[in-house]
């Protein structure tokens, strides 16, 4: 009968499962003994536990998926004899195949991450696109090919055979109630559920993923995390996504800035200013997740506060609203604002391991600056905890440093990551401690979908607009909810200013914000309002002593975008400093602006805005941040593409060339 089938289907799933696991331990724990010549782990133990843990559960899920077809199989024949029969016999065989696989895999990984310092990653593809026979040669002459295999061979056999469990078919008949079958019903049911669950590695809204790999600030130990396959899975992605950045001929590419930007150079200069080369402050920006213009609109202090304790510094700082973003996703806005890139994939592809001039942390470093990148989410994400430090960044922390620095905020934790206020108090913290000028990179989650408010935040009145239902997709998100996420996201970056405000970092502290990019889960269907969607704010607050110290004219009306944001910060921080802008202004310079805001999809001028996609239809104001519905002729249809083609083109030139080659456009003298 089929219960003494799933009897014995429930005991060889776990007679082959649990080698499986003990392979891929075995395999970190290789990794792990590597990793500990480089690193105490003595003194890492609570981010070792987490590398374990969280390991194991790779393991699991790449197990469960690895045998699934087995079961799968043996659970469709449960009411065959015949061909259960025929499913056991090859199970030990099949268990083989697995077991060589997860031992080969394995070894490759520890080798692998001997040679490169990393798990399987995308190099791996990039290396066989070079020779595919000398790699083969090196490989041969270098590792113990042969032998290896065949130890492979050898274990997976031994494993495959010595726990398989042998069927016995001759089973008798014998009558059952139907309480009975209902229970064997359950169990089976319940066995399918637990597998998938395991299979998929959580029970929460999101599957395991790579961004749960980053289980501390420190790489190598991450990069123990995943077994062989989730890594050469990640690889295999990421090949695909990547582009082929061919080299450009600088002649070329001079040519095309001084069509763009009037120049044949990228480089600019801060004027000199004694006050900030004696008294460099400290530089905080922060990317805040979902703060668009198409929300923030629909703030009303009585009865729809958006902003909670932000409200007064944003009435009285700098502001600007008619402001794009560079893009509309998190990582495209990231790389483009920090190191010129319109490739969203440089963090994890080929070119993850070529360190980029030009990045918008280079003049602080070269000033002397302690750089660092604070995510409220998990660092492995986009690779930004390998990526991040090879492009200049001192120190990348995210949610494991900040619940080891405040454990309370695991309890505040979402989908994403940390509540945005914990991640706002690591940054006090940081420069509270500095003992030399510091810049500090914040990217928060809280404003992301799906959308939660900590329970320990007290919400001030929310309320939805006509407009605001008019544009909610259907019943995918809770409006409530979503405006209290907003606000609360807000009320954090507040809270942050207002605790930096009342220290003594007041006077030596400048903060900036904007959104990444608009808030999602809004419609952008609105003719009238095809700025607003890609509009962020850029919120500025610069301590009165430099303002005193530095020219400047504010005019919140100009129009700007992410490009604008570092030329802006330089100008108040650093003294006779060079820098890398595509055409990025100091938005508070005392000489006029020219008034553009590039965004991946539309463009913003002092006429109206246009979309790359139809670039000879201009639709003009109606307002600082609505349009009419009616279009005209654009009178410049190409600055959009061209300036996205320059972009590009800067980046192709700077992954392809050397520090030699690169240094022929590098300024020399001032370029003013």
């Amino acid at each position: 009968m089929y219960q003494y089938r799933f009897r014995f289907l429930f005991i060889m799933s776990l007679r082959y499962i649990l080698p499986g696991l003990a392979i891929l331990t075995l395999g970190r724990l290789a990794l792990l003994w590597f990793v500990n010549t480089d690193i105490e782990l003595d003194t890492r133990v609570q981010d070792l536990l987490r590398a374990l843990w969280v390991g194991f559960r790779f393991d699991a899920k790449v197990v469960a998926i690895g045998f699934s077809p087995l079961i799968l199989a043996g659970l469709l024949s449960l009411t065959s004899a015949r061909l259960f029969q025929k499913i056991t016999n090859i199970s030990s065989w099949y268990a083989t195949v697995i077991y060589a696989l997860m031992i080969l895999a394995s070894a490759i990984n520890v080798y692998y991450f001997l040679a490169y310092g990393n798990h399987l990653d995308v190099f791996l593809f990039g290396l066989f696109d070079d020779d595919s026979q000398a790699i083969m040669d090196t490989l041969w002459q270098s590792y113990p090919l042969f032998s290896g295999v065949m130890a492979t061979i050898i274990i997976a056999f031994f494993l495959g055979h010595t726990f398989c469990v042998k069927y016995n078919s001759n089973e008798h008949y014998q009558s059952q109630s139907i309480r009975t079958h209902i229970m064997y019903c359950m169990a089976i049911a319940a066995f399918v559920v637990a597998y998938f669950i395991v299979a998929r590695g959580s029970i929460g809204s999101l599957p395991l993923k790579r961004y749960h790999a980053s289980v501390s600030e420190l790489p190598l130990l991450n990069a123990t995390v995943p077994n062989a396959f989730m890594a050469l899975d990640w690889a295999h992605s990421d090949y695909q996504k990547q582009e082929i950045l061919s080299s450009i001929e600088e002649k070329e590419l001079r040519e095309q800035m001084f069509a763009v930007l009037g120049k044949p150079t990228p480089f600019e200069k801060t004027l000199n200013n004694d006050y900030l080369k004696n008294n460099p402050p400290h530089v905080v920006i922060t990317l805040m997740e979902g703060m668009g213009m198409n929300m923030l609109v629909e703030d009303d202090k009585e009865t729809n506060d958006l902003l909670g304790r932000l409200r007064p510094y944003f009435h009285k700082e700098f502001v600007f609203t008619r402001f794009l973003a560079g893009t509309s996703a998190t990582i495209d806005s990231i790389v483009m604002m920090l190191f010129h890139s319109d490739v969203p994939t440089i963090s994890h592809s080929t070119y993850s391991a070529k360190s980029l001039s030009d990045s918008a942390v280079e003049p602080y470093n070269r000033a002397g600056y302690q750089t660092i990148f604070i995510y409220g989410g998990n660092a492995m994400w986009r690779n930004l905890s390998r990526y991040l430090p090879l492009q200049g960044f001192d120190h990348v922390y995210d949610e494991n440093t900040i619940i080891d620095t405040f454990p309370e905020a695991k309890k505040s934790a979402g989908t994403w990551g940390v509540a945005d206020e914990y991640t706002f108090k690591l940054a006090q913290e940081i420069l509270e401690k500095a003992s030399k000028p510091t810049f500090i990179y914040i990217m928060t989650v809280t404003n992301h979908s799906p959308f939660y408010v900590p329970d320990n935040y007290q919400a001030k009145p929310v309320a939805a607009s006509p407009r605001l239902k008019s544009r909610v997709h259907g019943e995918t998100v809770e409006v409530s909810t979503m405006l209290k996420a907003y606000q609360y996201a807000s009320d954090a970056l507040g809270g942050f200013i207002e605790a930096i405000d009342d220290s003594a970092l007041s006077e030596r502290t400048i903060i900036a914000a904007t959104g990444d990019h608009h808030l999602r889960f809004l419609s952008k269907g609105a003719q009238n309002e095809i700025a607003l969607n890609h509009a962020v704010p850029f919120f500025l607050k610069v301590p009165k002593p430099i303002l005193t110290q530095t020219p400047y004219y504010y005019d919140p009306t100009r129009i700007g975008s992410h490009r604008d944001i570092f030329p802006t910060l330089y100008h108040f921080s650093l003294s006779n400093s060079p820098y890398s802008s595509l055409g990025g202004e100091n938005l508070l310079q005392k000489q006029p602006v020219s008034n553009y805001g590039y965004n991946n999809s539309v463009v913003i001028n002092s006429q109206g805005v246009y979309r790359l996609s139809s670039p000879k239809k201009l639709y003009p104001w109606r307002s600082l941040l609505t349009n009419e519905r009616e279009a005209v002729t654009n009178s410049e249809p190409n600055w959009g593409r061209n300036y996205q083609k320059l972009q590009h083109n800067f980046l192709r030139f700077r992954v392809n060339a050397n520090s030699e080659k690169h240094a022929l456009i590098r300024p020399t003298t001032t370029n003013r």
